[in-house]
């Protein structure tokens, strides 16, 4: 339940903010000054109170605005754009009392709601952690009876990754997926986590329904969220 403080962002919209106070139902929640009441019903706590980082500068997981900037912008070719983009000044991390404990989702965002059919789906890993993740996204070849990567990387903490782009013709390759990881942090001291490695079996018939799709915890527009791992 949201509560005084907590950053926010909106469920059904984009934007959102800090809490300043609650009257009944309806959450007033403060963005560059302006407050607009919303109804805690229609709220996702990205950032709880008291969990603020005390690094100036440090980035905050979805950063509300990148976040609204990035989701206008269409994904022609993760890979490529990645590693066209020029390189970013490395920032702080930010870690949270929660993101000690690591939680993996795997998320499945179509391009085009309304042409489901037809329609561009995007697979997106998110870290719902402080720790970096080097991992292995793996999905089944059924000819060979065998698997092999569909996407190996790092994630940093308290972020998302696009892994693959799939159609409806071709999203059977998630049918079945094991995720590997190895958790660390970098240049300071950290608690070792047990290596990930999980396995999936997905429920494809909901990628043919549209009212399976809907925003989550870590999306705006309507997605299939899985839960991949989770130590909460």
């Amino acid at each position: 339940m949201a509560k005084t403080g907590d950053t926010v962002r909106f469920l059904n919209s984009t934007g959102g903010g800090r809490i300043t106070r609650i009257e009944g139902k309806i959450a007033y929640v403060e963005e560059d000054g302006f407050e607009t009441p919303v109804l805690v019903s229609e709220l996702v706590v990205v950032l709880p109170a008291g969990h603020e980082p005390d690094v100036k500068g440090a980035s905050l997981m979805f950063d509300q605005k990148a976040f609204d900037e990035g989701k206008k912008k269409t994904r022609e070719n993760p890979k490529a754009s990645r590693e066209e983009a020029a390189p970013k000044e490395e920032l702080p991390v930010v870690e949270t009392a929660r993101g000690e404990n690591i939680n993996v989702v795997l998320g499945f965002e179509p391009e085009n709601i309304k042409d489901l059919s037809r329609t561009r789906i995007a697979a997106v890993l998110v870290n719902d952690s402080n720790y970096f993740l080097s991992f292995n996204l793996m999905v089944r070849d059924e000819e060979a009876k065998a698997w092999k990567n569909l996407y190996q990387g790092e994630v940093s903490p308290n972020e998302l990754i696009d892994c693959a782009v799939f159609t409806q013709d071709t999203i059977s390759q998630m049918e079945r997926v094991v995720f590997q990881a190895i958790a660390y942090k970098k240049g300071k001291a950290f608690q070792v986590k047990y290596p990930i490695n999980v396995s999936r079996k997905l429920d494809l018939t909901k990628f043919f329904k549209v009212h399976c799709f809907r925003p989550g915890v870590y999306f705006d527009t309507p997605v299939i969220e899985v839960p991949i791992y989770s130590e909460r």
